[in-house]
């Protein structure tokens, strides 16, 4: 496997994690699509956080092969009846939602699980959360046995844009996604998502097309939307009358699932690792439009780095008002030799930031200058480092209003009432410019009258008091997430809080512990480090925490011998790595994935690695598998 083969699956992986674990997105499906193609992966979402507990799939929850344009469709469709032997197929043609797939099973009708597709064959725990979902049933009244309901929950435009009245989310579907995945399930029981169901498990319908009638006929929401096509043209039929129609429907669809009607026949057909080889996604083609930019922004993030951006002469490009386009960073300029005053072709797929794709350089004036990438940062003139970052990171305005305003965000400590705008107002008034001050703020407002300024009257200043105030209290993760800290987000937080289990020791925390923990690498530990070197970063986390109770990582092995003490497994045992993992974390003990003089226990399975001359040397308990079975019956 080359080098380069390396790092696309890579990278892939790591858009995997963005899109399905942290909600967000970089690059348009088109884009993952292509990344996809170069190294032929076979890849299904991204495993379950480990926030969640895993449900397994009994029956894997595929991705979709696509297909972008008419040729696949009829390569598709040939495919098809060639391996069946047919020469007449029915294909049900349904709309692609974009939104996240779940899983709901019913025992003797009533819902006992609903999961995540998480990798496929495991998903995540969300039963709780699904059962807050408008419409989905509780309850099959008459239903015996086990039934699977699969569908996709979604946020209709309109609901998304009063969700986001502040700004805070960044699109319906990523909305949808971390809605979904709350560990509290009131908070998703405050959003008002929505599904719709494709998918039956259990029952004992022939077709595809009596799936969806039964599953109306249960109660289930099921998308009005679909048809029976016998050939190529009564499929492109239906794509072209769903893609004309598709900003009139209220909720955002990618493409059409082309699927075969007969489930005897899919069957037949089977499945990749990947996909099922009855049914493909005839995606839409990202929209495009022509027009020209203004001025080229250089903008500065919380973590100091530096994205160019292009400020376009707004364009209308399906049914959305463009005005700027994502630049990514100064080898996308120079590669594409992007300049002010250019014309240029913009492309946008649901809600990601419209890119531009081509320029026209006809149309360039022979004088334009090529644009000039900042030496020092444009908004503090502090250096730039290798990556085109801003070292100036206590004296950068850009990056203290970008670490307040992800401070108070929904992922962080949720204070309501703080929107981009209010951190603003009080950052240039002084009275808001580090964390800690948001916690001080009451007691500044004493000798200021905020209510003489425009939009602030009492009940306002009242309700932003009363939600700051509720907000002393919160979990370690919470609060070492809302640091802002780079590559330190809720899942390295969660990550972190589990290991430590009290601010006193994740603040006491040296270089060879972090080392241990599995899932924190090197650019993770190097962020820390480099984090907490900055004297300014230290007092600041020290007044913040002073200001607040800090709950501990609360578990159910306080009363174990073994609580808080670290294991590590090296070579092949008999049993799941994954299974002896739980069992030891249930006993408190922490599982690490490199020995320290920390470790308690190494346990080693057959064909041991370096981990056990180490443990030798540093006179660590050995445990081999038998002895390890033992240790865990006699704990259990």
């Amino acid at each position: 496997m080359t080098e380069n083969t390396l790092k696309l699956q890579e990278e892939i992986k790591r858009h995997n994690d963005l899109y399905y674990r942290e909600n967000t997105q970089e690059i348009t499906d088109a884009e993952y699509d292509e990344l996809v193609k170069k190294v032929d992966i076979q890849t299904v979402g991204t495993a379950p956080d480990r926030r969640f507990l895993e449900v397994e799939h009994i029956v894997p929850m595929l991705s979709l092969d696509k297909a972008h344009g008419q040729d696949e469709v009829e390569e598709f469709f040939a495919k098809v009846r060639k391996l069946l032997n047919v020469h007449e197929l029915e294909i049900v043609c349904e709309p692609k939602i974009d939104g996240v797939s779940f899983s709901a099973i019913y025992e003797n009708g009533r819902l006992v699980k609903a999961a995540t597709r998480g990798d496929g064959y495991y998903g995540e725990d969300v039963t709780k959360n699904a059962a807050t979902i408008e419409g989905l049933p509780k309850v099959l009244p008459d239903v015996k046995g086990r039934l699977e309901v699969r569908g996709e929950v979604y946020l209709r435009n309109d609901d998304f844009l009063k969700l986001n009245k502040d700004n805070q989310f960044s699109n319906p579907r990523n909305t949808a996604s971390g809605s979904l995945r709350q560990l509290d399930p009131e908070v998703t029981a405050s959003r008002p998502l929505r599904y719709f169901a494709y998918s039956l498990i259990g029952g004992r319908e022939n077709t595809q097309f009596e799936v969806l009638n039964r599953l109306k006929e249960l109660g289930f929401c099921v998308n009005e939307h679909q048809c029976l096509a016998n050939n190529v043209d009564e499929m492109l039929g239906f794509y072209n009358r769903i893609y004309n129609d598709r900003y009139s429907l209220g909720y955002d669809i990618d493409g059409v699932v082309l699927k075969v009607n007969n489930l005897t026949l899919q069957s037949r057909l089977g499945n990749t690792n990947k996909a099922p080889k009855w049914a493909i996604a005839h995606k839409f083609p990202a929209a495009q439009g022509k027009t020209k930019i203004e001025k080229i922004l250089v903008q500065v993030g919380r973590t100091g780095q530096l994205t160019p951006i292009a400020q376009l002469v707004p364009i209308n490009i399906g049914g959305v008002v463009v005005t700027r386009a994502n630049l990514y960073n100064q080898d996308e300029i120079e590669r594409k030799d992007i300049r002010e005053g250019d014309l240029v072709v913009v492309a946008r797929a649901g809600d990601v930031i419209p890119k531009i794709i081509d320029v026209d350089k006809s149309a360039r004036s022979r004088n334009a200058p090529k644009f000039v990438f900042p030496d020092t940062c444009p908004e503090c003139d502090s250096d730039l480092d290798d990556w085109e970052r801003c070292t100036g990171e206590n004296v950068c305005p850009a990056q203290q209003i970008g670490k307040l305003k992800y401070f108070v965000s929904n992922d962080a400590f949720d204070i309501t009432g703080f929107g981009d705008k209010q951190l603003e107002f009080f950052y240039n008034l002084g009275l808001v410019k580090q964390i800690p001050d948001i916690f001080t703020l009451e007691e500044k407002l004493k000798n200021f009258n905020l209510s003489e300024q425009e939009g602030w009257g009492e009940k306002s200043i009242s309700n932003l008091l009363d939600s700051i105030n509720s907000r002393k209290t919160i979990t370690l993760e919470k609060f070492i997430s809302s640091l802002g800290i780079r590559f330190v987000g809720p899942h390295i937080a969660k990550l972190l809080a589990k290991h430590y289990g009290s601010y006193e020791n994740w603040y006491s925390a040296d270089e060879e512990e972090l080392m241990s923990i599995i899932g924190v690498g090197e650019k993770i530990i190097d962020s820390l480090i480099s984090f907490f070197s900055e004297k300014d970063n230290v007092e600041m986390v020290k007044n913040l925490a002073s200001q607040l109770k800090i709950e501990s990582v609360s578990t159910n092995t306080s009363s174990s011998p073994f609580s808080g003490k670290i294991m590590v497994f090296t070579g092949t045992l008999s049993m799941e790595r994954k299974e002896a993992q739980a069992k030891v974390e249930s006993l408190g003990i922490k599982v690490s994935s490199s020995v320290s003089k920390n470790t308690a226990f190494l346990v080693v399975g057959e064909k041991p690695g370096s981990k056990l001359e180490k443990a030798k040397k540093l006179g660590i308990k050995i445990l081999t598998e038998e002895k390890f079975v033992a240790f865990l019956q006699k704990s259990i």
